[in-house]
């Protein structure tokens, strides 16, 4: 079962490198249409036979989706083991601290740039009221 597991795994690895080389296809027609719309009528049928090829690429990655979610557990267990490896379970701790720190530090970073930018606009208000204020003098 698990050696199905993967192989599912790995199909619907597959269908997703599809999916983004359809969708890539997609917005290329799509935007030479845009493109030549002003000199031509677009290929409306080869827009729609690309738009079904997504979704149907879509519908098999869902289905693939469904079936690894419901066959999941039944990797990497054996007779009776309902724990993980002790290592696996400090190795995902770790990661969680990780991603929690590197949440944080996106944060502060996003509040520094939006600090940046405020002082930036203060400074540009600032300058210009200085021109201002000496276009006022001179006249």
């Amino acid at each position: 079962m698990e050696e199905k597991v993967y192989n599912e795994s790995n199909n619907a690895l597959d269908t997703l490198s599809n999916i983004w080389e359809s969708t890539l296809t997609l917005l290329r027609a799509i935007t030479e249409a845009s493109s030549n719309s002003l000199r031509a009528e677009p290929d409306l049928m080869q827009l729609q036979k690309l738009r079904k090829d997504l979704d149907a690429l879509l519908e098999k990655l869902k289905g693939q989706a469904t079936w690894l979610q419901d066959n999941k557990d039944k990797v990497g267990r054996k007779e009776g083991e309902n724990e993980l490896n002790p290592e696996l379970n400090q190795a995902l701790e770790e990661q969680r601290a990780l991603r929690q720190e590197s949440i944080q530090l996106s944060d502060q970073l996003k509040q520094l740039l939006s600090q940046s930018y405020a002082l930036q606009f203060q400074m540009d208000m600032l300058l210009a009221s200085c021109h201002d204020q000496a276009l006022v003098k001179n006249a």
